[in-house]
């Protein structure tokens, strides 16, 4: 029989070891690479085949293959637990646009997904990238795996990691909203709706990380695969900037390339030198006109840009990967730093 001396005595031991596991517990801190590893080539590439399949019929803005586009979005933002961002918690933001180019009206949807923010939860940072595509033309289907399937499964690979963040415990403080824009092939016209009809104040958004075609390699960069192309991070503010460069040099090392911040430098496209004005050909320039600050995240187009060969086998996985983690860095130090990113004077 236990003397009740030694009982007591094994009952303190075993009670001080159990408050030392917890105090342990407690203290063990997590940084945004635990949350970042898991964005990963395997689950990107598992994405895309399915997105950019030929079930999606290209994706084009009001017809059948936009509908599968945005079922699968939201069926996969309600897999990982992450709610609807309309105010009634819904994931779509249905519209009617008119495009002047057709001369005809399409009815269509946003997709929003949101993440409420703990201490600023008023603070918005938004991530975009267009659901579209250009359809089905002359009998092939167009299955834009680069331009913009990349952008979207990134994106929700970034939101599968700030989930994972908020379940162990680390909510961000602001609030994030991964928004998928649909019309940017007809003429950026999703996101003007949504900036033109905010679901969150726009005076209220912190900045706008802009994704459009990040899974592969243009010929400029050929014997240099290690880059991406940043537009636009400087104008508007400096502080993103900062931050962007800070996020790069601390966890990615990729080779940022801000040749194409100038509009004027030309680039080779469709068979002639041009102007790029790449700053006003995505999204995120409905933000910016907005004073949003932005980032229009690029890799240069290539061979197969609007064409049927944009096909998933073509895109650079473990690359993809290393920039979305970039954006993802990026997008974590924006909501958790104490001030909010300032506007340039």
């Amino acid at each position: 029989m236990i003397n009740l001396f030694v009982m007591k005595q094994l009952i303190i031991l075993i009670g001080a070891f159990l408050m030392s596991c917890a105090a342990t517990q407690k203290t063990v801190e997590f940084t945004p690479t635990t949350f970042a590893n898991t964005i990963t080539a395997e689950e990107l590439k598992e994405h895309l085949y399915i997105y950019a399949s030929d079930a999606f019929m290209g994706r084009e803005t009001g017809t059948e293959g936009e509908t599968i586009a945005i079922n699968y979005l939201k069926g996969e933002y309600e897999s990982l637990g992450v709610k609807g961002g309309m105010p009634n918690g819904d994931y779509f933001m249905p519209m009617s646009l008119n495009i002047s180019r057709e001369s005809r009206t399409i009815d269509c949807n946003n997709v929003l997904a949101f993440i409420e923010g703990s201490e600023k939860p008023d603070e918005v940072l938004v991530i975009t990238a267009h659901l579209d595509h250009i359809g089905v033309e002359n009998g092939q289907i167009n299955n834009g795996a680069d331009d913009d399937g990349s952008g979207n499964v990134a994106i929700l690979e970034i939101a599968e990691a700030f989930k994972e963040a908020v379940t162990q415990g680390h909510r961000p403080k602001r609030s994030i909203l991964f928004l998928h824009v649909t019309g940017e092939e007809k003429g950026l016209l999703g996101s003007k709706y949504y900036t033109d009809n905010p679901v969150y104040p726009l005076e209220n958004t912190v900045a706008n990380l802009n994704i459009d075609m990040i899974g592969r390699i243009d010929n400029l960069h050929e014997d240099n695969p290690n880059y991406m192309y940043l537009i636009g991070s400087d104008i508007l503010s400096q502080d993103l900037h900062d931050v962007s460069e800070a996020m790069n040099q601390t966890y990615v090392n990729l080779d940022l390339d801000y040749r194409y911040n100038d509009p004027t430098t030309k680039v080779f496209e469709r068979g002639r030198f041009r102007q790029n004005n790449y700053y006003y050909r995505s999204d995120h320039y409905n933000f910016a006109k907005n004073d949003v600050p932005v980032i229009f995240y690029f890799n240069g187009t290539h061979a197969d840009y609007h064409a049927p060969t944009d096909t998933v086998e073509k895109i650079e996985y473990e690359l993809l990967e290393k920039r979305a983690r970039l954006i993802f860095y990026t997008a974590w130090e924006i909501v958790n730093r104490d001030g909010r990113l300032q506007l340039r004077e």
